[in-house]
C-alpha cells in the first residue's frame, strides 16, 4: 500500500508523512506538485493526502493530477480554509478539517481506503495470470481449476494480488480485510496468510511468491522464471550415419 503527501515540509516531526508512516502506511512527502508528477510514485500511489494549506495549489494542476493519475481513486484534501478545499476536492475526494489530530488523521485514511477496497471487492472477475476471482462466489480460478476460499481469506488474496510487487503493511490488511477490529490479531493474521500460500501455491517455485516484511507486512511478487526453457527437450545424441547399402 502506498500512500503520498503533499506538503510545505514533508520532513516536519508531525507532517502527514510522518504521521502516516508511524500509523504502519508505506509513505512517501513531496513538496511541489510538478516534482510529485514526476515521479513514479504517483501512478503507484492508491491515495494522495494534499495539505491545502501555505501552498500555492493550482485547480488545474490538481484536476490533472485526479483525471491523469487517480480518476477512479479518491484524494484527501486537509486544511484550515474549507471554502479552499471544496474548491479542489472533486465529488468523490475527502476533505479534513484542521486542526487534525495524528488519531483523527489516521482514522480518515483507512476510511476512505476502506471505501476504495469496497470497490475493488464488488467489482467483476479480475484476472492475473494464471489466476481469475471471482468476488461474487469467493473462488479463485487457477488454471480453470475453482478453488474455493472463505471470505476473508478471498479479501486477503485480492488485496494482495491487487498490490503486487508492493509491500502491504498488516495495518492496512486489518482495515481493509477485518475493518479495524480490535480482537484481529498478528496469529490470527499470520493464519489466513498461510491458509491462501497453501491453497493458491503462492511460493517460490511458483508463478507468485507471497512472503513476509519483518515488523511490516507482506509482499506478493511475481516470480521471474523461465518457463520456455524447462520445457525444452535436451537434444537427442546424434546417431551414427547410415552406412549406404
Amino acid at each position: 500500500m502506498k500512500l503520498v503527501t503533499l506538503e510545505n515540509d514533508p520532513d516536519n516531526s508531525w507532517s502527514l508523512n510522518n504521521t502516516l508512516r508511524q500509523g504502519g502506511y508505506h509513505c512517501r512527502g513531496y513538496q511541489s506538485i510538478d516534482v510529485l508528477i514526476e515521479s513514479p510514485w504517483v501512478e503507484e500511489a492508491d491515495l494522495a493526502i494534499i495539505d491545502g494549506d501555505g501552498m500555492k495549489l493550482d485547480k488545474r494542476l490538481i484536476e490533472r493530477l485526479g483525471q491523469t493519475f487517480w480518476p477512479e481513486r479518491p484524494m484527501l484534501f486537509v486544511g484550515n480554509d474549507e471554502r479552499q478545499l471544496s474548491r479542489l476536492a472533486r465529488e468523490a475526494d475527502v476533505t479534513l478539517l484542521k486542526p487534525v489530530s495524528a488519531r483523527g488523521l489516521i482514522a480518515s485514511v483507512k476510511s476512505t481506503l476502506s471505501k476504495t477496497w469496497d470497490q475493488y471487492a464488488t467489482s467483476d472477475a479480475t484476472q492475473f495470470g494464471r489466476y481469475q476471482f471471482e468476488p461474487r462466489g469467493h473462488a479463485v480460478l487457477v488454471d480453470g481449476t475453482r478453488v474455493t476460499l472463505t471470505q476473508k481469506e478471498f479479501q486477503l488474496a485480492l488485496l494482495l494480488f491487487r498490490n503486487l510487487a508492493r509491500p502491504v503493511s498488516r495495518v492496512y490488511i486489518a482495515g481493509a480485510v477485518w475493518r479495524h477490529d480490535e480482537r484481529i490479531n498478528a496469529r490470527t493474521m499470520t493464519a489466513h496468510v498461510s491458509t491462501i500460500r497453501s491453497k493458491l501455491q503462492l511460493r517460490a517455485d511458483a508463478d507468485y511468491d507471497l512472503t513476509p516484511i519483518y515488523n511490516y507486512g507482506y509482499r506478493l511478487d511475481p516470480v521471474r522464471r523461465q518457463r520456455a526453457l524447462n520445457a525444452v527437450q535436451q537434444p537427442s545424441p546424434h546417431l551414427p550415419a547410415a552406412v549406404p547399402g
